[in-house]
């Protein structure tokens, strides 16, 4: 099961997450390193996009997976973090989704 506290809050209508800064702040020292993959494979979601179908989820439930998509898509999405925090963030992200950092498969 992935960290709650990553999957909640609200998404912002406008895009971002109500406990983004939060979030920042308690993100691993690990995942503000570029070189980590998680948060390399964020930077490439967020300036390229990518096909997730090669993804390999940790959850088997739709709607909780659907649930933590809707969450990165937030995160991505805002304006409220840097491109450092936020990419750091959605690595963080990505490793309590997903088993291994997937092959980037542009859109």
């Amino acid at each position: 099961m992935a960290d709650s506290k990553l999957f909640s809050g609200r998404i912002e209508p406008m895009g971002g997450l109500s406990n983004e800064n939060e979030l920042a702040k308690e993100c691993p020292a690990d995942f503000k390193n570029s070189h980590n993959p998680w948060t390399n494979y964020a930077c490439h979601l967020f300036f390229e996009g990518a096909n997730i179908g090669n993804w390999k989820w940790k959850s088997t439930d739709k709607k909780e997976k659907s649930k933590q998509l809707k969450f990165l898509h937030g995160l991505l999405s805002g304006f409220g973090l840097g491109h450092a925090e936020k990419e750091a963030v959605a690595g963080w992200m990505l490793s309590e989704m997903l088993s291994e950092v997937p092959e980037h498969v542009p859109s």
